[in-house]
């Protein structure tokens, strides 16, 4: 049996067989933690690449990216995780007071609670298109954060898809935590990515 590797099938298969591949290299360097932030950089230059290109290398380019200014890209990371964990804390503590037995009380908390967790779900798109940005831009880190946040702002719709994704996926994952867990520990990742590809370059045209 012979296979036409021109046809739709085949580009797909190798393009599935990429992104796997993709996740679990992703997977693999964020184990340290520390390494998450260039490991989210790498994943995004890599699929932004691949989207443009199917035959494109993963690897190599998955790598370099990793270590391009990997220092950078740490503590660009450490200060979006230092920001997202004040926002969980805030926002269960606020959860905690919003059942205070008092109507005025639990009625200031759940609006302080929503409050929290919508700043939380805007750092994490934040997070996202700062490190993005470490793929394109040669930019200090405090320019970097400055511009996350003013892109979800010039960009709501492009932000709420990625908001509405990381929303949906939580929510499967509470009600459905072993399905999610599979599929992100297999192509979840470098899928989510990849289907971002053309957000991610809508973001990058509105940076100067």
């Amino acid at each position: 049996m012979q296979y036409n590797q021109d046809s739709k099938f085949w580009h797909f298969a190798t393009l599935v067989a990429d992104v796997i591949l993709l996740n679990l290299l992703f997977i693999v360097l964020c184990i340290p933690v520390v390494t998450i932030g260039p490991a989210v950089s790498a994943l995004i230059h890599t699929t932004l690449k691949l989207s443009e290109d199917e035959n494109r290398t993963i690897i190599k380019p998955f790598w370099n990216e990793f270590k391009r200014d990997i220092t950078k890209k740490m503590v660009l990371w450490i200060v979006y995780l230092v920001l997202i964990a004040a926002m969980i804390y805030m926002a269960q503590f606020y959860w905690n007071f919003a059942n205070n037995n008092v109507d005025l009380f639990r009625t200031f908390g759940f609006m302080l609670f929503v409050l929290s967790v919508l700043i939380l779900v805007t750092t994490i798109v934040a997070s996202i298109i700062g490190l993005a940005m470490t793929t394109k831009y040669f930019s200090p880190i405090k320019r970097l954060i400055k511009n996350s946040y003013l892109l979800i702002i010039v960009m709501p719709f492009q932000s709420l898809i990625m908001a509405s994704a990381f929303v949906i996926t939580t929510i499967f994952f509470i009600y459905q935590t072993v399905p999610v867990f599979l599929f992100f520990l297999v192509i979840g990742f470098a899928g989510l990515a990849y289907t971002f590809a053309s957000l991610i370059r809508e973001f990058f045209t509105k940076v100067k």
